[in-house]
């Protein structure tokens, strides 16, 4: 439950703003490109911040950076509803700070799920992410017909409601969870040998490939959709990617055998978000909500295994840096994606041209999906786990 509450608050805060980006846009008289800045920045903090957060884990250990990250996101997201002359500065100010508190606690959380669950990461990742995946729905769904009513119609105080939750996460962690030893500095592998091993990369360009599926389809959906954003289509489309995630990740949370390092599992997730993208490509007004809950189960089911991979399969030393790479390279991808899509459309003026990088990506799921190296690792829990060979330990 703790896992999947930290999941939950690791995205919630930042699924609350589209729904009042409108009005936050109108206060601070921002453009719109400086609205979209708004919701890009934490995006490019976890490409940029996930590094650095490893090697906290290993100066400081994965509970500590897991508390830090909390008491930057809860901080930060109280920081945005700041009143006045400074309330431009405090919105991008804020952003930053809780983006940062996110991207450093991020590759903590696998140290801890391999220290917590030794017999059991798959699905206690498989937990956390679907408190992550939770966490965007809810943020989505209620912050403008629930909060916005609920704090007299003002978009500061949405910010103020969402910053109680992870107060009360933060609280919980140093309260309630047991350090145990995730508390730990673990001498951590430095960067450079890990980055000479083709799975890290192998895994690194899959985790982008789907990131870039995904953001990129939210994003160009509507404008792709016959109608255009106001039409039926656009919405369905918008229902299908987001709403089969929940029962996609509950289905995988009740399979025992292991599959985070099958080359079938990622094949299946890279070729149902193929067949959704060329659906969506050549009849997306039939049916919409058929092409798009196609692309959202296969890349759910690839965002979940991969979140796992790292802790499933690697040495205490080498998984908070691993994940670190993995996060980097894919919300960079994730950052680029959707402007890659506009490019096309401002290239071309064909309706249909932003989910040209979506089938690129989509093709890259499968090929990287087939040619999956073997971990080079000796599984956790079977022997003492050692780094592969030639790889230097990093003091704290």
């Amino acid at each position: 439950m703790a896992t999947w509450w930290v999941g939950f608050n690791l995205r919630a805060v930042l699924l609350a703003v589209p729904p009042v980006l409108s009005a936050v846009r109108r206060d601070l008289h921002l453009s719109y490109t400086g609205a979209g800045l708004l919701t890009a920045l934490p995006v490019l903090a976890f490409a940029l911040a996930a590094v650095p957060g490893a090697r906290l884990v290993a100066r400081l250990g994965a509970h500590r950076v897991v508390t830090l990250g909390l008491v930057a996101l809860t901080l930060g997201t109280a920081l945005r509803a700041w009143p006045g002359p400074a309330g431009l500065a405090a919105v991008f100010g804020g952003t930053v700070a809780l983006a940062v508190g996110i991207a450093i606690a991020q590759p903590g959380v696998p140290v801890v799920l391999q220290r917590w669950f030794p017999g059991g990461v798959q699905r206690a990742s498989i937990t956390v992410t679907l408190g992550l995946t939770m966490g965007e729905l809810v943020g989505a769904t209620v912050t403008r017909p629930l909060l916005v009513p609920l704090t007299g119609g003002g978009w500061r105080g949405t910010f103020l409601v969402w910053a109680l939750p992870p107060a009360l996460a933060l609280a919980g962690w140093v309260l309630l969870v047991p350090a145990r030893n995730t508390a730990q500095v673990v001498r951590q592998q430095s960067l450079r040998p890990l980055l000479r091993l083709p799975v890290v990369w192998s895994v690194a360009v899959l985790f982008a490939a789907q990131g870039l599926v995904y953001f990129t389809a939210n994003t160009w959906i509507p404008e792709t959709a016959p109608g255009g954003p106001g039409g039926s289509a656009a919405a369905l489309g918008l229902l299908g990617i987001n709403g089969i995630q929940i029962p996609c990740l509950l289905a995988l949370a009740m399979i025992r055998r292991p599959f985070v390092t099958r080359r079938s599992f990622y094949l299946l997730g890279g070729g149902l978000a193929l067949a959704g993208t060329a659906g969506w490509l050549l009849a997306s007004a039939t049916p919409a909500l058929l092409w798009s809950a196609l692309i959202g189960a296969g890349v759910s089911m690839n965002f979940a295994a991969l979140l796992a991979y790292p802790p499933a399969v690697a040495p205490p030393a080498v998984i908070a840096p691993f994940s670190a790479v993995m996060l980097a390279v894919g919300y960079g991808a994730a950052f680029l994606g959707p402007v890659a899509g506009g490019a096309c459309l401002d290239l071309t003026h064909l309706r249909w041209t932003p989910f040209l990088p979506v089938l690129v990506a989509a093709l890259a799921m499968l090929a990287l999906a087939a040619r999956l190296p073997a971990p080079p690792w000796p599984a956790p829990g079977g022997g003492a786990p050692a780094p592969p060979a030639g790889a230097g330990l990093e003091a704290p």
